[in-house]
């Protein structure tokens, strides 16, 4: 309740409660309480234990975060850089004397998903490479000219070594070893370069 002073020096007097806010009864009053209460009850939110989140909390969390997600990176660059298993399989691409000089054939190499390119270069015997250029991945094809061609972006490289010889890509192909047992020829391993 609010007093209110008369400037005149009279004694204060109580003022009288306003009758606009005031004017609801008993009832209106109890069932406003119980409106409120019924959403509480429906969503309750335990507000003791509520906590306040600060700026050096959110900053806290923001560190620790980029720090995992460094963590993480790093992790999965070094596993990534491993070296594959010793033990790969040797793949079966050709019999000896099945490839003419200047004829190639397309194998997959280590597995379904990844191929090479085994060539019989006049003069040099048999060659194998990965299929994929150096540059943005498409497959190369044997021209018979002794150069291997990269037809998404004119890029050439030399059957006999792999290198790049012209053309956008500038790293040689990977090539793949060869072995030879029983008149079959296997791919081995891929040597990246």
């Amino acid at each position: 309740m609010v007093q209110e002073v008369d400037p005149k020096g009279k004694q204060p007097q109580a003022s009288l409660p306003d009758l606009k806010e005031t004017h609801e009864t008993a009832g209106e009053a109890a069932i406003r309480t119980d409106n409120d209460e019924e959403w509480r009850e429906e969503f309750p939110y335990p507000w003791d234990e509520d906590e306040i989140v600060t700026r050096r909390d959110t900053l806290r969390f923001l560190l620790a975060g980029s720090g995992a997600l460094f963590l993480a990176t790093s992790a999965l660059a070094i596993i990534g850089n491993l070296p594959a298993c010793p033990n790969v399989k040797a793949v079966p691409v050709a019999k000896v004397g099945e490839l003419r000089e200047n004829e190639w054939r397309v194998f997959d190499f280590p597995d379904q998903y990844a191929q090479g390119i085994l060539i019989n270069v006049p003069g040099k015997g048999l060659r194998a490479y990965s299929d994929v250029c150096t540059h943005l991945s498409c497959a190369v094809v044997y021209e018979g000219n002794g150069r291997l061609h990269c037809p998404c972006h004119d890029g050439y490289f030399d059957a006999a070594t792999g290198n790049a010889v012209a053309g956008p890509p500038i790293r040689p192909l990977p090539l793949i070893q060869l072995a030879i047992s029983n008149g079959i020829i296997y791919a081995v391993k891929e040597v990246p370069r």
